[in-house]
């Protein structure tokens, strides 16, 4: 198995936009409106600070992952936080292809690019992602990847599940 991370282009949307309209990734997505440009919907999800990667298993692409810098002047990114080192990212992550769902792929990919944020983001020490508290799988996922669970939180979007992961 090899992953890549290929920044997410323009020639992506229509790919991305499919795998919105998927009931296994509406379920726990937010999911853009009607004419919304993929950068104004991320941003409205999460900041103008959000990096997108389209997740590749040998070339294939089967998922989408994105990080963003914490702000705490900022709801969506991070006022409500509890204590986090300031070298804190956030992560939000699916497998969009169906065909790749409960194999293990997230387990591995998500791995593979926290190694990968060692290279981009060289002083970031910790990594943290919100789960919905009733979405098991994500959770279970991440577990195995090594988060722990900090606490249930209820975040500008609903429940959450604020994970942590020390790359240190």
């Amino acid at each position: 198995m090899k992953f890549t991370f290929e920044k997410l282009e323009k020639k992506h949307i229509p790919l991305l936009l499919a795998w919105f309209e998927k009931p296994h990734v509406k379920d726990w997505w937010p999911v853009p409106e009607k004419n919304e440009t993929i950068k104004k919907f991320l941003k409205r999800i999460r900041s103008k600070d959000t990096f997108g990667y389209i997740v590749k298993l040998d070339e294939k692409p089967i998922g989408y992952i994105q990080y963003y810098y914490i702000d705490r002047t900022n709801e969506k990114t991070g006022s409500w936080l509890p204590d986090l080192p300031e070298t804190t990212i956030g992560t939000d992550q699916f497998i969009g292809d169906p065909d790749y769902l409960h194999k293990g792929y997230g387990t591995h990919f998500i791995k593979e690019f926290l190694t990968y944020m060692r290279t981009i983001e060289p002083d970031i020490t910790t990594v943290i992602v919100d789960p919905d508290p009733a979405n098991l799988a994500a959770i279970r996922c991440y577990e195995k990847v090594g988060f722990e669970r900090i606490g249930a939180y209820d975040a500008p979007w609903g429940p959450a599940l604020l994970m942590r992961y020390n790359l240190n």
